[in-house]
């Protein structure tokens, strides 16, 4: 049974509806800046894509995106309200700003209660899947279980969906890692220091073919191969080898029966250095000599590391990418590490590519993997 997306919707740094979205993904334009919404929290240094029309002193605020980004889809659909259609939301930190309120004695929160699925997901009308937390792959995560429900027969239509708020603990945390770049990120350039966190909600309206066809509606694109793996290597670094990332893709690939090389990858693309070379490792083991002739793209300088909507937001910019024949640049991408070399990074400009398949890959703390394979195509 063939599954189509119709509907894509979008809140981030770049905007509040998936026409700023595909503005800035095909224009290769970045929301990243400083964090002033967040002194004196945190240093005058701190960068990231932040959401800057939802005021940061008011909690909750995953469920405002997540609301915006749900409505944005289904207007995009041309479909009316939720009414019974299942959602798939993915999101590592859930309501953290909640939990932080709670923590500084200036919220009703009930403490990590507030974080978890079941509380996010009750700003949801319907049936739903709460929340899939599997770190940075949990809006990929959810698209495969979508996938999966509507070749099942059971439902018609469902809706993917990431939600992820950027706060003051957060970034704490990732700095305590040292993961953090200065500034933006730069995705697999010699020089690139670290990622750049960001925030937002993302969500794609699936339906099968038949009930697409009934309503007349047009595909932005088919969602025709998902793979999912886990190394489990480390807690918080990714298998050097690539080994769940090749799984991953091995098996969307299978599924999706894609015979010829993929047009674009958007991949990972954290800016980190262990993550930027797994996933180089991984395609090339997955591709062999052909990986060179695949144009590599990472949307993060653009909206930030969305953590658990990284997936649900990369899936979006994937689709846009299709759409438009039009694959956005690695801001700041300049000169590559000498060990990718043989790889080929869209830098510069937004590349012109005619291509009928792209692949989205996301990798997560734990040792998560996925891969979706994105096809243009008509029901």
């Amino acid at each position: 049974m063939r599954v189509f997306v119709t509907g894509l919707g979008a809140v981030s740094c770049l905007g509040e509806d998936i026409a700023a979205h595909r503005r800035a993904f095909r224009e290769g334009r970045s929301g990243i800046r400083a964090l002033a919404v967040f002194r004196p929290d945190l240093p005058t240094h701190a960068w990231g894509g932040a959401v800057e029309s939802v005021p940061h002193d008011a909690a909750p605020r995953a469920p405002a995106f997540l609301g915006r980004a749900i409505g944005d889809a289904f207007r995009d659909a041309g479909l009316g309200q939720l009414d019974n259609t299942p959602v798939f939301l993915g999101s590592a930190h859930g309501n953290l700003d909640s939990w932080q309120r709670h923590r500084r004695g200036d919220g009703e929160a009930r403490g990590l209660w507030d974080m978890q699925g079941d509380a996010l997901a009750d700003c949801i009308d319907g049936p739903r899947i709460t929340m899939v937390s599997t770190a940075c792959t949990a809006s990929s995560v959810a698209a495969g279980l979508a996938l999966a429900l509507l070749k099942s027969g059971r439902t018609e239509v469902a809706v993917v969906a990431g939600v992820e708020i950027l706060t003051p603990f957060l970034y704490r945390g990732f700095e305590s890692l040292r993961s953090l770049a200065a500034e933006n990120c730069q995705p697999f350039d010699r020089r690139r220091a670290g990622l750049t966190l960001g925030e937002g909600a993302a969500a794609i309206v699936l339906e099968n073919a038949s009930h697409a066809r009934r309503r007349g509606a047009v595909p932005l694109a088919e969602f025709a191969g998902y793979g999912f793996a886990a190394d489990a290597t480390y807690l918080t670094a990714p298998d050097p080898t690539g080994t769940g990332a090749v799984r991953a893709l091995k098996k969307a690939l299978e599924q999706a029966g894609l015979r010829e090389l993929p047009g674009f990858i958007n991949t990972h693309g954290t800016g980190t250095r262990l993550n930027d070379h797994m996933e180089c490792f991984a395609l090339h083991r997955t591709f062999g000599a052909d990986a060179g002739k695949i144009a590599l793209t990472s949307t993060k300088p653009l909206t930030g590391h969305m953590c658990g909507a990284a997936g649900a937001m990369e899936f979006v910019s994937t689709v846009i990418g299709l759409e438009a024949n039009s694959v956005p640049p690695i801001l700041g991408f300049e000169e590559a590490d000498a060990d990718f070399t043989h790889l080929d990074f869209v830098s510069g400009s937004a590349r012109s590519l005619s291509c009928c398949a792209a692949i989205s890959m996301n990798s997560g703390f734990g040792g998560t993997n996925t891969a979706i394979v994105l096809h243009k195509g008509a029901p």
